[in-house]
């Protein structure tokens, strides 16, 4: 199904709520969201919902292709200052002695096995 389709079919849901329901009719519209619709999306918006209009915005962009970036990147730490509602695996700062943090070397050595290991050419 088309992107606008399943926007479309979406928005007939009882259970989307109006706030969502009127920032899927910006994102048809091509109109730019709020920082509210934005907190709006983060609080309330399901995966799914949040895929199908970020799908509809990269077709609208680039047609029906998908550009793959291969990278990776190292996590020196886990302790966190932060207390994102998303987050599985930190330690916050005042719990970091159950965390853990990575020394310079080590970071180095990550770098190393995973040039290797993906063939890269380049690190930026």
């Amino acid at each position: 199904m088309p992107s606008i389709e399943h926007i479309q079919t979406l928005l007939t849901q009882d259970s989307l709520s109006q706030d969502l329901k009127n920032i899927a009719q910006k994102v048809l519209h091509h109109e730019r969201i709020s920082t509210d619709d934005a907190l709006i999306l983060y609080k309330e918006g399901e995966i799914g919902f949040l895929g199908a209009l970020a799908n509809f915005i990269r077709e609208e962009k680039f047609g029906d292709k998908t550009f793959f970036n291969r990278n990776f990147h190292i996590e020196p730490t886990n302790v966190c200052v932060f207390s994102c509602a998303f987050c599985s695996y930190s330690r916050l700062y005042k719990n970091k002695e159950e965390g853990w943090e990575l020394s310079a070397e080590q970071m180095m050595h990550i770098v190393k096995n995973t040039m290797v290991s993906l063939s890269l050419k380049s690190i930026s």
